[in-house]
C-alpha cells in the first residue's frame, strides 16, 4: 500500500489550503504565474506564461488574452490544455488538466474582467484602440495533479471525486 509522505509545512502555507481546491485557489490567485500548455496547429506542444487569472468558480477558471493570439487558434483547434502552477520555492507543483474554450460574448468578458485582480501583465491590451481588446480562455478542470519534488510525492484526483462536489460556477 502506497502512503503519501507528509508535506513540509515550510514549503507552502497549509492553513491557506484546507483541501485540494483551497490549494489550487492559493496557487491560481494571480500572484503565481501559470504555464499554459496547448497543442499548436502542427500537433506540437506550445507553452507560455500566463498571469491574468480568475479562479472564482472551480472547477472552471479564466484568463485574458489577445483575440488574435496563437493560443486562441490552438485552443479552438485542440481544446485539451494543461496548466502548471507552483508555489514560490517550487516545492509544490499543481497541474490543472482539462478542456478550454474561447469566450467572446460581452457579458461574460465583463464578468471575468471584474474578477481578474491583477491586469498589470495584460500587455496585449496596449495593442487595441477600440473594442474590448481581449477574449477569455475558459478552462474546465478534469484532473488535478499535485506533485512535491521536495517531499517525493505525487497524487492525482478528478474534481468530481472530491468531497466538495458542489462548486460555485
Amino acid at each position: 500500500m502506497n502512503t503519501i509522505p507528509e508535506i513540509d509545512s515550510d514549503s507552502f502555507d497549509i492553513e491557506d489550503s484546507e483541501d485540494i481546491i483551497g490549494l489550487a485557489r492559493t496557487l491560481v490567485d494571480g500572484s503565481h504565474i501559470g504555464l499554459l500548455c496547448t497543442v499548436n496547429l502542427e500537433g506540437k506542444p506550445e507553452v507560455r506564461w500566463m498571469s491574468t487569472l480568475s479562479f472564482d468558480g472551480f472547477p472552471v477558471f479564466h484568463t485574458l488574452t489577445a483575440p488574435d493570439s496563437r493560443k486562441v487558434r490552438e485552443v479552438k483547434a485542440h481544446p485539451d490544455v494543461n496548466w502548471m502552477f507552483s508555489n514560490h520555492d517550487r516545492s509544490l507543483i499543481l497541474n490543472l488538466i482539462g478542456k478550454a474554450r474561447i469566450i467572446t460574448d460581452t457579458p461574460m468578458l465583463k464578468r471575468v474582467w471584474k474578477h481578474v485582480e491583477d491586469k498589470s501583465h495584460a500587455y496585449f491590451l496596449n495593442q487595441y484602440a477600440k473594442g474590448p481588446g481581449f477574449v477569455v480562455i475558459e478552462t474546465t478542470v478534469e484532473e488535478i495533479e499535485c506533485t512535491s519534488p521536495k517531499n517525493g510525492f505525487r497524487f492525482a484526483v478528478k474534481p468530481s471525486d472530491l468531497a466538495h462536489a458542489h462548486y460555485p460556477i
